[in-house]
């Protein structure tokens, strides 16, 4: 059972098909993205244990510059990375803690683990995202022991997973709400089969929802189900009735670990943005003092967000390592999972999508076209912060969570930091508003509280960051830099609370990026991201080769012509 699926697929095969892509139509572009996602799961060969006991190996496939499909997926195929992720977390995950008490679910695994078979999630609903917990899909169990599968309404009907058929046989673990004799006994996960790879199976509909602009295409569908017979054993788990929240998030625990999985994938926007925009802004001059070249990378307009990014990546990089840490160990919480799960999401996120909106601007008109990545992976980080719960609510859920004292979080190994007393303020300012409210569901609470959550969560996350680079003994000069940027999000605070005023603020940052700028191609050598760098802005030569290949138009006399005047 331990034995890992073989590949002949060879990182640098596999990276040069990717790179080297033409366009296609939106249905070439998913069928491709789910071949590249096959590929993906093949060549990291993942075993029943890796998953289910959240390995080195599992966290690896999500999270690794160098590896062949890990910064590779991310930058050239966020497709192929939600699916592979979808595969191997949500579906085989899932089936491995029931394959404890089911081994009849272990060959299904095992074909999943090599892409034999493909596996999507269906939780969520159109009129049920994050409050899954009330959605309408019934389970009906029958007389004889089998079940009916039936979506009530459109309103009830499965929303996003890619379920329409792309080759591969695709079964899916459908969360739907199971009726015993007229009662309800709660939301419970069902294996589905749903299409054969080219026809959907009876009853079964998916709609396909149009491309996300700007993003690679992933077949999104609305899907439904009408009076869909399942055997007994389609059911995961037991029959017996219980509607309790705790059993609803502990049956789906595997989304706690994909908030945190699917973030991990988007790190590699830290390596290669800055990547591509330093090299961009080496090769790209502006006239200087009599006659002379300056390249753009000189002014700090150009490199400070570029060391900026480099240094939140380098410093959430050991955030990582210290939550996956956390995940691996067994009989934790799951509220704690899903709290280290939500702050990671949310502090990654938004270093994330700030470091892709100011560097493409730093490529001028060029960091508007999705041939320089940059735009490209910054609509596709979009859609993964919506994934596994959009990080506004889920930052309110766990904000509340916090202030209302349902559990506490590990205490900051450095509390006395900037970044842990400005944390600890913001959650004790919150938690004198709900005394003066009285409620936590007071109207007064919704408005000044809910508008609050984000920014308390990433403060708890700008602190974690730092706590773990410096446990870890990173780099004192990147740790300043991260510093300085996690400082700069809530300047007003730190003037305010902290006597730390703009001007020692604007001060304290320049410190930092000056002493980083003689490392900046130390720190670029460190990122191993060159090889997938498609980008043509990077060399001259890249540049040249890619305006060769557009389509041109020019001049061509034809004998009809008339001769101008000279007139």
């Amino acid at each position: 059972m331990s034995d890992r699926v073989s590949s002949p697929l060879q990182p640098s095969h596999l990276a040069e098909s990717w790179a080297h892509s033409p366009p296609l139509s939106y249905r070439e572009s998913t069928l491709r993205s789910v071949q590249r996602a096959r590929e993906l799961v093949r060549a990291h060969g993942l075993t029943v244990e890796d998953v289910a006991q959240l390995s080195p190996a599992f966290w690896g496939f999500h999270y690794s510059p160098l590896a062949p499909l890990d910064g590779a997926v991310a930058t050239l195929d966020g497709a192929a990375a939600t699916l592979a992720a979808i595969q191997i977390n949500l579906v085989a995950g899932t089936l491995s803690r029931f394959a404890e008490d089911d081994p009849s679910l272990l060959p299904l695994i095992r074909k999943l683990l090599c892409y034999e078979t493909m596996g999507q999630f269906c939780l969520t609903e159109v009129g049920h995202g994050l409050d899954a917990i009330n959605l309408e899909t019934a389970a009906t169990l029958l007389p004889d022991g089998t079940f009916e599968l039936h979506t009530p309404h459109m309103g009830a009907a499965k929303y996003m997973p890619p379920t329409n058929p792309c080759g591969i046989p695709c079964v899916a673990i459908v969360f739907a709400r199971l009726i015993v004799d007229g009662a309800n006994h709660g939301i419970r996960p069902f294996l589905v089969p749903l299409n054969d790879g080219h026809n959907m199976h009876r009853g079964i509909t998916a709609r396909i929802l149009p491309a996300r602009e700007g993003s690679t295409p992933l077949n999104h569908c609305v899907t439904s189900f009408d009076r869909v017979k399942l055997p007994a054993n389609a059911l995961l788990g037991d029959i017996e009735e219980d509607t309790s929240r705790f059993t609803f998030f502990n049956s789906i625990w595997r989304v706690a670990v994909g908030t945190l999985s699917l973030t991990g994938l988007t790190l590699s926007c830290l390596a290669v943005s800055p990547f591509i925009v330093a090299r961009y802004s080496q090769r790209r001059t502006v006239a200087g003092p009599g006659g002379s070249r300056i390249p753009v990378i000189s002014f700090r307009t150009q490199h400070g967000p570029i060391l900026t990014a480099l240094a939140q990546g380098f410093v959430l990089k050991e955030m990582w390592n210290k939550c996956t840490a956390i995940f691996a160990k067994a009989d934790l919480d799951p509220r704690l999972l899903h709290a280290l799960a939500t702050i990671f999401k949310v502090t990654t996120t938004q270093h994330v999508q700030a470091a892709n909106l100011a560097l493409s601007e730093r490529c001028g008109a060029q960091g508007l076209f999705a041939y320089n990545q940059i735009s490209e992976l910054y609509e596709n980080v979009r859609g993964n912060s919506i994934a596994e719960g959009d990080t506004l609510v889920i930052s309110i859920r766990l904000a509340s969570e916090l202030i209302l004292e349902r559990y506490e979080l590990e205490a900051s190994t450095h509390p006395s930091s900037l970044l842990a007393r400005h944390e600890q303020d913001l959650l004790d300012e919150h938690k004198a508003l709900l005394r003066r409210c009285g409620h936590h569901r007071s109207d007064e609470f919704n408005r000044l509280f809910l508008p609050s959550c984000e920014n308390i969560v990433r403060a708890i996350g700008h602190r974690m960051a730092y706590d773990a680079a410096v446990d870890a003994g990173l780099d004192p000069t990147i740790v300043a830099v991260y510093l300085a940027s996690a400082v700069k999000l809530d300047s007003a605070w730190y003037s305010e609370k902290a006597g730390f005023s703009r001007v020692s603020q604007a001060l304290a940052e320049d410190k930092a990026l000056s002493a980083a700028l003689p490392h900046l191609e130390e720190w670029l050598s460190k990122l191993g991201v060159e090889a997938h760098v498609t980008a043509p802005i990077v060399s001259d030569d890249r540049w040249n080769s890619f305006v060769g290949q557009l389509e041109a138009r020019t001049h061509e006399p034809t004998y009809a012509e008339p001769l101008l005047s000279r007139l």
